[in-house]
């Protein structure tokens, strides 16, 4: 049973007179802490905490959003090394979410949590740590790096030093802001500096990353960047560009660009050889993608589809309209004639052009409802599919399409049929002759009966049939847009 997970940035704030845990490092070297220690802390300036700007909420909705992705692709009940800037409020969800954490805090003045958050906490510089000392040989199933990559000198050496402490299996989860971003990109063209657009607070990055480079940073780190998932941020032109085409083109432009939209990419990724599990969750995601995009494109393809119906309908209303109006009309012009010798040859001419007017709608109508029926024969078959198991064999009422017996792993039958297996060319005389037929076909190994949208009058005009079914039977597929689908044994299950 999957666990459920609580968004990040939920945690009740505790009293400001006492804040557990705060490690404080002033002796200017990395220090590792074994246990943390409750420490009281002056009351917060509230005149300082009222002038907090509508951007810099909008920064920490966006971090807390960041950190719920990388909450998200750590497994319950792991060990975990989370490392980077800040570490705390991803640090304090795992923990919760049983994970056995310990920490790399690169902020010498960040605030801890309680000391049942990790079980271990080292506070420093990594570029001048000496992780293997540091973290004495542990062993961790994933390492989360959060505001690391982008403000460490040496990400490679510092990724190929982390690898080093993975288990099998275990992999990379590190968020890195996309200086591609739209906002970042307008910032440019408009002079300002990418370091005030990168970061929301002081420290300005010292590496900045597209997609391209952070796959190569990976890759010569010995990693393969085995998901990619990316915090989109909307954005709006705030200062108008140096040269170029007007702001309001280029923000178009740019909207639709899915680099321009990344505003932080958050990424998996295991070192090189791939393990055997590891490619095996790659193609089962994989997998699982694509029967995503094949569920929406074939949503997409019954709203287009019902869409067509509803025009096509509303075609054939003023089609039929037209045809009466006509008819009215024509009947008005005999009439007319009729009282008056004089107008005969006019009015009989006038008649002849309704007349071949009427023929063209006539027409018209028909290809209509031809139209309409070649896209139902798909969508029957994908019901009838669907919904029965394979090898079921089921009678299609129709006037002897065979196109809707070409069933994939199913059988279909004509309703009614002959001693041939071929479509009978007639209806049942009534009910009672259309149950007889059902029964004997039912004998004889049929399982299901499918009644096509065009056939649906069938369950209005043979009542006695329909009263047989529901007695006898069970509606396995109701669509009064595509078809209705009876098991003949109520008893059936289906699929």
């Amino acid at each position: 049973m999957a666990r459920k997970k609580a968004p990040l940035g939920t945690t009740p704030r505790r009293p400001p007179a006492l804040r557990a845990a705060s490690v404080r490092y002033a002796g200017g070297r990395p220090g590792v802490v074994r246990r943390s220690v409750a420490v009281v802390e002056p009351e917060a300036d509230l005149t300082v905490l009222q002038s907090i700007s509508v951007t810099a909420r909008s920064s920490e909705a966006d971090r807390d959003a960041v950190e719920n992705k990388l909450f998200q692709l750590v497994s319950p009940h792991s060990r975990v090394l989370v490392i980077g800037r800040d570490t705390w409020p991803l640090s304090r969800s795992l923990s919760g979410a049983g994970c056995r954490v310990s920490v790399v805090e690169t902020r010498h003045d960040a605030p801890a949590g309680p000391e049942t958050i990790a079980h271990r906490v080292i506070v420093g510089d990594p570029d001048a740590l000496d992780l293997d000392a540091a973290l004495d040989g542990a062993q961790f199933q994933a390492i989360v790096a959060v505001r690391l990559l982008e403000h460490v000198r040496n990400p490679v050496g510092l990724l190929a030093a982390l690898g080093k402490h993975l288990s099998a299996d275990g992999g990379v989860v590190a968020a890195v802001p996309n200086i591609m971003h739209g906002k970042i990109r307008l910032g440019f063209l408009a002079g300002r500096s990418p370091g005030d657009l990168l970061s929301a607070d002081a420290t300005s990055p010292s590496h900045w990353y597209d997609g391209a480079v952070l796959q190569r940073t990976f890759e010569h780190a010995g990693f393969v960047i085995t998901k990619v998932e990316r915090h989109l941020e909307a954005f709006e032109a705030d200062a108008s560009p140096l040269d170029g085409p007007p702001l309001p083109a280029l923000v178009d432009g740019l909207s639709r660009d899915a680099d321009a939209m990344t505003r932080t990419f958050v990424v998996v990724a295991h070192p090189f050889p791939l393990t055997g599990q590891v490619r095996v969750e790659m193609r089962v995601r994989e997998l699982a993608q694509l029967h995503e995009r094949a569920a929406e494109q074939t949503k997409a393809l019954e709203q287009r589809a019902e869409d067509l119906d509803t025009r096509y309908a509303e075609l054939r209303r003023t089609v039929d309209g037209a045809m009466s109006t006509i008819d009215r009309i024509g009947d008005d012009v005999r009439r007319v004639a009729a009282r008056d010798s004089r107008l005969q040859s006019p009015l009989t001419a006038a008649h002849r052009r309704l007349t071949s007017n009427r023929v063209d709608v006539e027409a018209i109508r028909r290809d209509l409802l031809r139209f309409q029926y070649e896209l139902l024969v798909p969508r029957v078959r994908t019901a009838i599919e669907a919904a029965l198991p394979k090898g079921a064999v089921a009678l299609v009422v129709s006037k002897g399409d065979e196109r809707l017996l070409a069933l994939n792993g199913r059988t279909g039958w004509h309703f009614l049929r002959n001693d041939k297996g071929l479509y009978a060319g007639h209806h049942p005389a009534d009910s009672a002759a259309a149950i007889e037929a059902l029964e004997r076909l039912r004998a004889e190994g049929a399982g299901y009966l499918v009644f096509p949208q065009v056939a649906l009058w069938w369950l209005d005009h043979y009542a006695g049939l329909r009263e047989h079914l529901d007695s006898h039977g069970r509606v396995v597929v109701r669509n009064h847009r595509t078809a209705v689908i009876y098991a003949l044994d109520r008893s059936d299950t289906g699929r």
